[in-house]
Protein backbone atom coordinates (compact mmCIF):
# COMPACT_ATOMS: atom_id res chain seq x y z
CA UNK A 1 0.00 0.00 0.00
CA UNK A 2 1.45 3.37 -0.48
CA UNK A 3 3.28 5.22 2.08
CA UNK A 4 1.06 8.01 2.69
CA UNK A 5 -2.22 6.26 3.14
CA UNK A 6 -3.83 6.74 0.11
CA UNK A 7 -4.24 4.88 -3.05
CA UNK A 8 -2.13 5.66 -6.22
CA UNK A 9 -4.10 5.79 -9.55
CA UNK A 10 -3.64 2.99 -11.65
CA UNK A 11 -2.61 2.87 -15.16
CA UNK A 12 -4.78 1.10 -17.73
CA UNK A 13 -1.58 -1.14 -18.55
CA UNK A 14 -1.04 -0.98 -14.74
CA UNK A 15 -5.04 -2.36 -14.31
CA UNK A 16 -4.81 -5.15 -16.97
CA UNK A 17 -1.09 -6.36 -15.96
CA UNK A 18 -2.85 -6.74 -12.20
CA UNK A 19 -5.71 -8.20 -13.26
CA UNK A 20 -3.72 -10.63 -15.21
CA UNK A 21 -1.76 -11.51 -12.14
CA UNK A 22 -4.39 -12.28 -9.65
CA UNK A 23 -6.38 -14.29 -12.17
CA UNK A 24 -3.22 -16.52 -12.67
CA UNK A 25 -3.01 -16.99 -8.65
CA UNK A 26 -0.71 -14.21 -7.05
CA UNK A 27 -1.59 -12.84 -3.95
CA UNK A 28 -4.14 -10.03 -3.89
CA UNK A 29 -2.17 -8.61 -0.89
CA UNK A 30 1.47 -8.64 -2.10
CA UNK A 31 0.06 -6.89 -5.57
CA UNK A 32 -1.74 -4.09 -3.59
CA UNK A 33 1.52 -3.44 -1.81
CA UNK A 34 3.84 -3.32 -5.24
CA UNK A 35 0.80 -1.03 -6.89
CA UNK A 36 -0.08 1.05 -4.26
CA UNK A 37 -2.95 0.73 -3.70
CA UNK A 38 -5.88 -1.54 -1.30
CA UNK A 39 -6.19 -5.54 -1.28
CA UNK A 40 -10.27 -4.56 -1.98
CA UNK A 41 -9.00 -3.00 -5.25
CA UNK A 42 -7.34 -5.81 -6.95
CA UNK A 43 -9.94 -7.94 -5.64
CA UNK A 44 -12.38 -5.78 -7.60
CA UNK A 45 -10.68 -6.08 -10.63
CA UNK A 46 -10.64 -9.75 -10.10
CA UNK A 47 -14.25 -9.49 -9.98
CA UNK A 48 -14.60 -7.45 -13.42
CA UNK A 49 -12.83 -10.00 -14.89
CA UNK A 50 -14.34 -13.17 -14.20
CA UNK A 51 -18.12 -11.51 -14.16
CA UNK A 52 -18.33 -8.69 -16.61
CA UNK A 53 -21.61 -8.47 -17.05
CA UNK A 54 -22.98 -7.63 -13.31
CA UNK A 55 -20.54 -4.18 -13.92
CA UNK A 56 -22.34 -3.23 -17.80
CA UNK A 57 -25.06 -1.69 -16.37
CA UNK A 58 -22.96 0.97 -14.71
CA UNK A 59 -20.48 1.14 -17.93
CA UNK A 60 -24.01 2.37 -19.96
CA UNK A 61 -25.43 4.48 -17.58
CA UNK A 62 -22.14 6.82 -17.77
CA UNK A 63 -22.04 6.54 -21.70
CA UNK A 64 -26.08 7.80 -21.46
CA UNK A 65 -25.06 10.55 -19.73
CA UNK A 66 -21.78 11.98 -21.06
CA UNK A 67 -22.41 14.01 -24.47
CA UNK A 68 -19.53 13.52 -27.15
CA UNK A 69 -18.22 16.49 -28.79
CA UNK A 70 -19.95 16.54 -32.27
CA UNK A 71 -23.39 15.64 -30.08
CA UNK A 72 -22.48 19.11 -28.32
CA UNK A 73 -21.92 20.64 -31.49
CA UNK A 74 -25.31 19.36 -33.11
CA UNK A 75 -27.26 20.34 -30.48
CA UNK A 76 -25.54 24.01 -30.18
CA UNK A 77 -26.15 24.26 -34.02
CA UNK A 78 -30.04 23.28 -33.37
CA UNK A 79 -30.29 26.21 -30.39
CA UNK A 80 -28.89 28.43 -33.12
CA UNK A 81 -30.81 27.57 -35.92
CA UNK A 82 -33.99 26.99 -34.30
CA UNK A 83 -36.60 27.26 -31.82
CA UNK A 84 -38.63 25.31 -29.28
CA UNK A 85 -42.00 25.30 -31.36
CA UNK A 86 -40.28 24.19 -34.45
CA UNK A 87 -38.29 21.06 -32.88
CA UNK A 88 -41.80 19.91 -31.81
CA UNK A 89 -41.06 20.22 -27.75
CA UNK A 90 -43.29 20.92 -25.24
CA UNK A 91 -44.62 24.02 -24.30
CA UNK A 92 -44.28 25.30 -27.68
CA UNK A 93 -42.43 28.60 -27.53
CA UNK A 94 -40.34 30.45 -29.19
CA UNK A 95 -37.86 31.01 -26.39
CA UNK A 96 -35.53 28.19 -25.16
CA UNK A 97 -35.55 26.61 -21.65
CA UNK A 98 -33.76 23.83 -19.79
CA UNK A 99 -36.36 21.61 -20.03
CA UNK A 100 -36.32 22.19 -23.46
CA UNK A 101 -32.65 21.12 -23.69
CA UNK A 102 -33.17 17.83 -22.09
CA UNK A 103 -36.08 16.91 -24.13
CA UNK A 104 -34.27 17.33 -27.13
CA UNK A 105 -31.22 15.61 -26.21
CA UNK A 106 -33.38 12.66 -25.26
CA UNK A 107 -34.70 13.44 -28.51
CA UNK A 108 -31.91 13.16 -30.62
CA UNK A 109 -29.27 10.84 -28.63
CA UNK A 110 -31.42 9.40 -25.73
CA UNK A 111 -29.53 10.65 -23.30
CA UNK A 112 -29.95 12.61 -20.27
CA UNK A 113 -26.62 14.98 -19.98
CA UNK A 114 -25.60 16.79 -16.57
CA UNK A 115 -27.54 20.25 -15.62
CA UNK A 116 -24.02 22.38 -16.06
CA UNK A 117 -23.20 20.03 -19.31
CA UNK A 118 -26.52 21.64 -20.54
CA UNK A 119 -26.26 25.02 -19.47
CA UNK A 120 -22.82 24.82 -21.22
CA UNK A 121 -24.13 23.92 -24.25
CA UNK A 122 -27.47 26.34 -23.99
CA UNK A 123 -25.10 29.39 -23.62
CA UNK A 124 -27.14 32.19 -24.65
CA UNK A 125 -30.24 30.41 -25.54
CA UNK A 126 -31.15 29.90 -21.90
CA UNK A 127 -34.16 31.55 -20.96
CA UNK A 128 -33.36 33.70 -18.07
CA UNK A 129 -35.33 34.43 -15.09
CA UNK A 130 -37.13 38.10 -15.99
CA UNK A 131 -35.83 41.19 -13.88
CA UNK A 132 -37.30 43.05 -11.60
CA UNK A 133 -36.03 46.30 -11.98
CA UNK A 134 -35.25 48.34 -9.98
CA UNK A 135 -38.37 48.38 -6.65
CA UNK A 136 -39.54 51.35 -4.78
CA UNK A 137 -38.40 51.19 -1.47
CA UNK A 138 -41.24 50.19 1.35
CA UNK A 139 -42.02 52.07 4.54
CA UNK A 140 -40.59 50.75 7.61
CA UNK A 141 -42.48 48.87 9.98
CA UNK A 142 -43.66 49.53 13.60
CA UNK A 143 -40.61 48.45 15.85
CA UNK A 144 -41.34 45.95 18.25
CA UNK A 145 -39.00 43.15 19.93
CA UNK A 146 -40.29 39.76 17.55
CA UNK A 147 -38.27 41.37 14.73
CA UNK A 148 -34.83 41.37 17.03
CA UNK A 149 -32.08 38.84 16.23
CA UNK A 150 -32.22 36.16 19.71
CA UNK A 151 -28.35 37.61 20.28
CA UNK A 152 -29.43 41.33 19.99
CA UNK A 153 -32.56 41.16 22.73
CA UNK A 154 -30.35 39.66 25.26
CA UNK A 155 -29.21 43.05 25.60
CA UNK A 156 -31.41 45.76 27.29
CA UNK A 157 -29.80 48.57 26.91
CA UNK A 158 -29.76 47.48 22.75
CA UNK A 159 -33.83 46.66 23.23
CA UNK A 160 -34.95 49.94 24.93
CA UNK A 161 -33.05 51.95 22.13
CA UNK A 162 -34.52 50.00 19.61
CA UNK A 163 -38.37 50.93 20.64
CA UNK A 164 -37.53 54.08 21.27
CA UNK A 165 -39.40 57.09 19.34
CA UNK A 166 -35.56 58.14 17.98
CA UNK A 167 -34.55 54.76 16.72
CA UNK A 168 -37.97 54.90 14.64
CA UNK A 169 -37.23 58.17 13.35
CA UNK A 170 -34.04 57.27 12.20
CA UNK A 171 -35.33 54.89 10.27
CA UNK A 172 -38.19 56.89 9.27
CA UNK A 173 -35.44 59.29 7.39
CA UNK A 174 -33.79 56.35 5.80
CA UNK A 175 -36.71 55.87 4.28
CA UNK A 176 -37.50 58.86 2.87
CA UNK A 177 -33.73 59.55 1.94
CA UNK A 178 -33.88 55.77 -0.32
CA UNK A 179 -37.61 57.02 -2.26
CA UNK A 180 -36.05 60.66 -3.00
CA UNK A 181 -33.31 58.52 -4.37
CA UNK A 182 -35.52 56.28 -5.72
CA UNK A 183 -37.71 59.19 -8.01
CA UNK A 184 -34.65 60.24 -9.06
CA UNK A 185 -33.83 57.23 -10.86
CA UNK A 186 -36.78 56.45 -11.93
CA UNK A 187 -39.12 59.94 -12.69
CA UNK A 188 -41.73 58.41 -14.18
CA UNK A 189 -42.88 56.01 -11.80
CA UNK A 190 -42.27 52.44 -11.08
CA UNK A 191 -40.94 50.03 -13.80
CA UNK A 192 -43.87 47.57 -14.70
CA UNK A 193 -42.77 44.37 -13.70
CA UNK A 194 -43.19 41.64 -15.99
CA UNK A 195 -45.76 39.43 -15.63
CA UNK A 196 -44.84 35.68 -14.64
CA UNK A 197 -47.92 34.46 -13.24
CA UNK A 198 -49.43 32.60 -16.64
CA UNK A 199 -45.53 31.37 -16.89
CA UNK A 200 -46.11 27.79 -14.92
CA UNK A 201 -42.10 27.74 -15.42
CA UNK A 202 -41.62 30.31 -12.90
CA UNK A 203 -43.09 30.27 -9.71
CA UNK A 204 -42.01 33.33 -7.27
CA UNK A 205 -41.74 32.20 -3.46
CA UNK A 206 -43.54 34.47 -0.64
CA UNK A 207 -40.76 36.53 0.59
CA UNK A 208 -40.25 35.91 4.06
CA UNK A 209 -40.21 40.21 4.46
CA UNK A 210 -43.93 39.86 3.96
CA UNK A 211 -45.09 38.18 6.58
CA UNK A 212 -46.32 40.08 10.09
CA UNK A 213 -44.50 38.92 12.94
CA UNK A 214 -46.38 38.58 15.75
CA UNK A 215 -47.40 41.06 18.81
CA UNK A 216 -45.00 41.51 21.58
CA UNK A 217 -44.91 38.71 24.00
CA UNK A 218 -46.84 36.26 21.87
CA UNK A 219 -45.82 32.51 21.60
CA UNK A 220 -46.22 31.10 18.92
CA UNK A 221 -45.77 27.03 18.20
CA UNK A 222 -45.53 24.65 20.61
CA UNK A 223 -44.65 27.50 22.93
CA UNK A 224 -47.86 29.21 22.29
CA UNK A 225 -48.75 27.40 25.99
CA UNK A 226 -45.75 28.29 27.70
CA UNK A 227 -45.95 30.87 30.56
CA UNK A 228 -43.57 33.21 31.56
CA UNK A 229 -42.11 36.27 28.96
CA UNK A 230 -40.54 36.70 25.54
CA UNK A 231 -36.69 35.86 27.44
CA UNK A 232 -37.59 33.18 29.63
CA UNK A 233 -34.83 31.18 29.21
CA UNK A 234 -36.64 27.62 27.79
CA UNK A 235 -35.80 24.02 30.32
CA UNK A 236 -32.64 22.57 30.56
CA UNK A 237 -32.95 18.60 29.36
CA UNK A 238 -32.03 15.91 31.72
CA UNK A 239 -29.73 13.26 30.42
CA UNK A 240 -30.09 9.70 30.04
Amino acid sequence: MAQDGRNKRMTAAQREEATQRVLAGESAARLAEEYGCTRAYISLLKVRALDPERFRHKAEAKLSVKLTAEQIAELKHVFDTGTPEQNGLIPARDQWSLDHGFQLAKKLFGKKPSVRAMKECMGVHLERRPDEGDPKPKPPKPHHINQLDPELAKDPEFVAYYLSPICEQIARKEYEFALAEWEKRNPHGERPVPDVDDDPQWVVPQSSTERHPPPPGQRIGKHARSKGSPFTKPKRRKRR
